[in-house]
């Protein structure tokens, strides 16, 4: 998280809504969820899921210190160290911490891979919208096929310009 002064106007009063909604969400787990209407009906689905998705062995190499660190906690120190990168990953998935893959060069590349994969597309189905645009029954529908597929690449281009 940016320091305040560095935040924008936006940020900050995002960050206002996130502590509000969790401190709701706190009050709500002390009263109970199930009739909360903060919680969507939906969520009640999820919530009785398997909350954790099942393991898998890996060898991983970690500091030592970092190893000691968790290790001096007690017993239970790995399953500790997979609810720190289970709460990191959660962190950038909500957009709460930024990575590399957030910078513009990964966005632009982003942006380039799908308009050649609409070109690409385009170019194959291309011969069969035409064909049923002059002998087809229904020709509008190719038409507009065809206009909708250039639009999408249009755009697609003017958003890799900038």
């Amino acid at each position: 998280m940016p320091a305040p002064s560095a935040q924008t106007r936006k940020e900050r009063a995002a960050y206002h809504h996130l502590s509000q909604t969790l401190r709701g969400l706190e009050e709500d787990l002390r009263w109970g969820l199930r009739d909360s209407a903060r919680i969507p009906p939906e969520w009640h689905a999820i919530a009785s899921a398997d909350p954790v998705p099942g393991k898998r062995h890996i060898s991983l190499r970690v500091d030592e210190d970092v190893l000691h660190f968790f290790k001096a906690m007690g017993v239970g120190h790995l399953s500790r160290m997979n609810a720190v990168l289970r709460a990191f990953m959660q962190a950038r998935l909500a957009g709460v911490l930024e990575g590399p893959e957030d910078s513009v060069e990964a966005r632009m590349l982003a942006v380039l891979e799908a308009l050649v994969r609409e070109r690409e597309a385009y170019d194959r189905d291309k011969p069969a919208l035409e064909h049923r645009a002059h002998h087809g029954p229904k020709p509008q529908e190719a038409v507009d096929e065809l206009s909708a597929r250039l639009d999408r690449i249009q755009k697609l281009t003017l958003d890799l310009m900038g």
